[in-house]
């Protein structure tokens, strides 16, 4: 009797928290394990968890506070800057102060040189309350061309994130209270494939959650020193390219010329020769 009222709240619970509206649902197959299996033990170790705890790259998840009233927003800009001639690499080191004494993080360093211009894309990460002065900043490097800033607002997100978080966990707990007081396999395996479920729901979550924190926490800028090409190098370069396209140019014109004159004149030569040949033959028997 108690067993089947332990699986009457287990199925109550289910139909409960299937509500719920989970994203992505995952399972375990048991099929090694029969519903009379000796070897099975309930003093064995289940995989439960009361709460998770995930970190990943140096950052736990735990290190994030974030009340529901708190604003959550995700800054990202950019900006180019065009410096003096032959002033790049110089420049590239004043931004290296600049980036000190911001305390921002460079994440990639790209450079890329063209036929009309040089140019460095350095990407950082830098704490929000010091986006805008660190763009303001950028003006002692040379001419700004351009500065993008965008504003993104996750907060809503985020707190249905934790809602979930929040009931997927409250769902565990309830589950560890099932697990222990059932008392056949059937119970057990039955409990153990929604324990998955929820733990894997949870561990997605979980991510989520601290991807917004991480973006949120740092802004990210790139910034794009570009450095024009003098005139004089311009010009130069391109009469070499297009005189190089106009002496190929002339010889596969002179070339098929040749061709096509030695294929129209070397056909009346042959036939001047053969009728010059008769000529001279009926000259001689004149004669």
């Amino acid at each position: 009797m108690k067993g089947k009222l332990i699986l009457l709240a287990f199925v109550s619970l289910f139909l409960f928290f299937g509500c719920i509206g989970m994203e992505e649902v995952f399972e375990t197959d048991y099929t090694n394990a029969g519903s009379g299996s000796s070897y099975y033990s309930k003093e064995a170790p289940a995989p439960m968890m009361a709460e998770a705890s995930l970190d990943y790259g140096g950052y736990d998840y735990d290190d994030y506070e974030y009340s529901a009233q708190e604003q959550m927003v995700i800054k990202q800009g950019s900006a180019t800057i065009n410096v003096e001639t032959g002033t790049l690499e110089e420049k590239k080191d004043q931004l290296n102060v600049i980036l000190d004494q911001y305390n921002a993080e460079t994440t990639s360093v790209w450079f890329n040189e063209y036929s009309t211009e040089k140019r460095y894309a350095v990407t950082v990460k830098i704490a929000p309350t010091k986006f805008d002065s660190f763009m303001e900043s950028l003006s002692a490097l040379g001419e700004i061309k351009s500065i993008d800033s965008s504003v993104e607002d996750v907060t809503e997100q985020y707190t249905d994130i934790q809602t979930r978080i929040s009931n997927l966990q409250e769902e565990l707990t309830r589950l560890n209270a099932l697990y222990d007081e059932a008392d056949n396999v059937e119970e057990i395996l039955m409990i153990e494939r929604e324990v998955t479920r929820v733990q894997t729901s949870l561990e997605m979550y979980q991510r989520q959650s601290l991807d917004l924190e991480r973006r949120s926490a740092q802004s990210t800028i790139t910034v794009y020193l570009v450095e024009e090409k003098p005139e004089f190098e311009t010009d130069f370069v391109m009469p070499l390219e297009e005189m190089l396209a106009l002496f190929l140019g002339a010889m596969v014109a002179a070339i098929m010329l040749v061709a096509g004159a030695a294929g129209f004149i070397i056909p009346l030569a042959i036939l001047f020769v053969i009728l010059r040949a008769i000529y001279l033959a009926l000259r001689k028997k004149k004669k």
